[in-house]
């Protein structure tokens, strides 16, 4: 009973790693720096000043006055308190310190839990990967730490109580007698960071299927579990480890390198975080052999490596690489490192003692009554998991509801969400949702749509707006396969193309995305798109270039009404907007000039508009003020004219 005690309390620890994760890693780009205007290099520095500081406690473990399990009990609390902090305060600088607060103290605690016993460090990590994604999957991943609900604060109430408990219950002494091996420790938040990214990741998936996308991740990763819980073997064989490092790779490759998200991806979150517990659990059966370096150490060392590598990957969209395939490289790595591990000399939890002698008499095949109940309880959860996960966010979104427009009218609204995130840093799309629902909009047009960047929280926020709008929703992918622009509407679809454009040094490429909607018996073309800023700010001529390509998308003749809106990155009277009006497209904010929308606390520019063709009239264009993004919706009215 006491292992099962010392596993929850470790898959809570894990559970609450990744929850302060969710607020930390966003709370560097929206209040330390300002997205792509802050050097990369600074959030990266401050990031890995944080996590330093978490790995401090790793010189104290040699001081016999501080047993490992005070150490261990101090930072699992100050993770917990931090948490709770965060639950309360609004945004802005406190939230990005509790944040970094909390990680420091998960961080501590994470290389301290490196101290117990390998197999179970890997059985702490997978039910901690299965807490974490199943809850955030019933709620429509929609963070609890973004929310004030219900919802929230019962998660937040399991979370204290499983802490608790797990500390009444006790830990002493196990990690001095038979420590994770180095390599596991190494590997642990690396491993974390392929998990987060994509394996474990629910809102990825919900972008390549909608409902079964976070179904399929919520019911493996609690499958995960049962690949580590004690009674299976405690030493992988070779040709396991390969495979599973092999599905390990191929589905973070299959999953990150195509441009656009596919339904043929499932697959790969059926085995993703299977195959990472079983490379895991490889690397916890090698025996530690020589050297001075402790598993906390080691595992001090996995938590500089994983903020290095978080960085490195999310770093290439600003400064003008792709770096999917250091993922893969990540993976390879973990996958190599467990083969290897099982051809190694066995920990020595695994050896069979010297003395012990094989009873050559057969031994009929006996499956314990307490593997039976533990196979049960794991098949059960799994169950469970698949349908919290398939009905969790229908319960747990509310619905903001967008008046019914009786009239021939269409009213448009083209909003910059910067991933869904104000100015003080918090992620509330309830607030977005409302103040959406306000303008009675048949067609919404998004720019800067996250559904799924672990950089962000790991939220699908288109998703999580389209079920609170009760809207049908369209994306198109720019960046990456889960970031790009988006079409909400309540009208009919009647088609949908994406078409990515050429980037002309912008790091982030551009596209287009044309939905066609039918509204009164006539076809209507809308087009959402994000024009990218360039490394160099006064290069017209690639600037111009860019709105050359949208010009001719939207320009062809004897086609449909259309309307084009984004955040274009350029204002009235530049080069790049007159080969836009001269295709054909008027300015529907002419009335309302000058419009600025950005930066939202100040607006000063104006770079978010709305074009549409002949046979469109527009009427009352407006801004609306709120900070809940670091743009300005605007809004604009359409009559059809003929």
């Amino acid at each position: 009973m006491r292992g099962v005690v010392r596993t929850v309390a470790g898959g809570v620890g894990f559970w609450l790693l990744i929850d302060l994760l969710r607020v930390w890693a966003p709370s560097l780009i929206t209040i330390f720096g300002q997205a792509a205007s802050t050097p990369p290099e600074a959030m990266g520095g401050f990031a890995l000043a944080v996590v330093l500081a978490g790995c401090l406690p790793v010189l104290l473990v040699r001081v016999p006055a501080l047993p490992d399990h005070v150490l261990l009990a101090t930072a699992l609390l100050g993770a917990l308190a931090c948490r709770i902090a965060l639950q309360i305060v609004g945004g802005g600088g406190p939230q990005l310190w509790w944040a970094s607060a909390g990680v420091a103290f998960a961080v501590a605690w994470s290389c301290l839990a490196a101290r117990c016993r390998g197999d179970r460090l890997v059985q702490a990590f997978a039910v901690g990967m299965a807490l974490a994604t199943t809850t955030h999957a019933a709620l429509g991943t929609w963070g609890a730490v973004w929310r004030d609900d219900v919802w929230a604060w019962l998660l937040l109430a399991v979370q204290a109580g499983l802490v608790l408990g797990a500390l009444a219950g006790g830990s002493r002494g196990e990690g001095r007698r038979s420590p994770a091996p180095r390599g596991l420790a190494l590997a642990l938040l690396p491993g974390y960071l392929v998990a987060g990214v994509w394996a474990a990741n629910p809102a990825r998936a919900s972008a390549t299927v909608e409902t079964w996308g976070p179904v399929t991740v919520a019911v493996a990763t609690v499958a995960a579990v049962a690949l580590a819980w004690p009674g299976t073997p405690r030493r992988v064989p070779a040709a396991a480890a390969g495979l599973a490092g092999l599905g390990l790779m191929a589905g973070t490759a299959g999953t990150l390198l195509p441009a656009t998200a596919s339904p043929w991806s499932l697959p790969a979150y059926v085995v993703g975080l299977p195959t990472l517990v079983v490379v895991l659990r490889a690397l916890a059966g090698r025996a530690a052999g020589a050297g001075r370096t402790t598993p906390t150490l080691a595992a001090a060392g996995g938590a500089v490596l994983w903020v290095v590598l978080f960085f490195a990957y999310y770093a290439g969209y600003d400064l003008g690489y792709r770096a999917d395939w250091l993922l893969v490289v990540v993976a390879a790595v973990l996958g190599g490192a467990g083969f290897l591990a099982t051809l190694g000399r066995p920990h020595p939890e695994h050896r069979r003692s010297p003395g012990r002698r094989e009873d050559p008499r057969p031994v009929e095949p006996v499956v314990p009554r307490r593997r039976l109940v533990a196979a049960s309880a794991v098949g059960g959860a799994a169950v469970l998991a698949g349908v919290t996960a398939a009905l969790g966010p229908q319960a747990t979104i509310p619905s903001v509801a967008v008046p019914d427009d009786a009239d021939d009218s269409l009213t448009v609204v083209a909003w910059n969400l910067r991933m869904g995130y104000g100015m003080d840093g918090t992620f509330e799309p309830a607030q977005v949702a409302r103040l959406i629902a306000e303008q009675e909009p048949d067609i919404v047009l998004l720019s800067e749509v996250d559904r799924g960047w672990l950089l962000n929280g790991g939220q699908d926020q288109l998703e999580i707006l389209a079920v609170l709008l009760g809207m049908d929703a369209r994306f198109g992918p720019a960046a990456d396969p889960v970031w790009g622009d988006a079409v909400l509407t309540d009208l009919p679809v009647t088609g949908v193309d994406t078409h990515p454009l050429p980037s002309h040094g912008a790091v982030t490429g551009a596209q287009a995305l044309a939905v066609n909607v039918s509204q009164g018996g006539r076809n209507l073309e809308v087009v959402s798109t994000h024009v990218q800023p360039h490394p160099v700010a006064d290069d017209a001529d690639r600037a111009l270039a860019q709105a050359r390509d949208i010009a001719d998308l939207v320009g062809r003749p004897g086609g449909d009404r259309v309307v084009l809106g984004g955040d274009f990155n350029l204002r009235p009277g530049d080069p790049s907007w007159e080969a836009l009006l001269g295709a054909g497209l008027h300015d529907a904010l002419s009335g309302a000039r000058p419009a600025p929308t950005s930066p939202a606390d100040d607006p000063r520019q104006q770079i978010d508009h709305v074009l549409v063709s002949d046979g469109l009239a527009a009427s009352d264009p407006r801004t609306v003020p709120t900070l809940l993004s670091d743009h300005l919706p605007v809004v604009v009215t359409l009559v059809a004219t003929g």
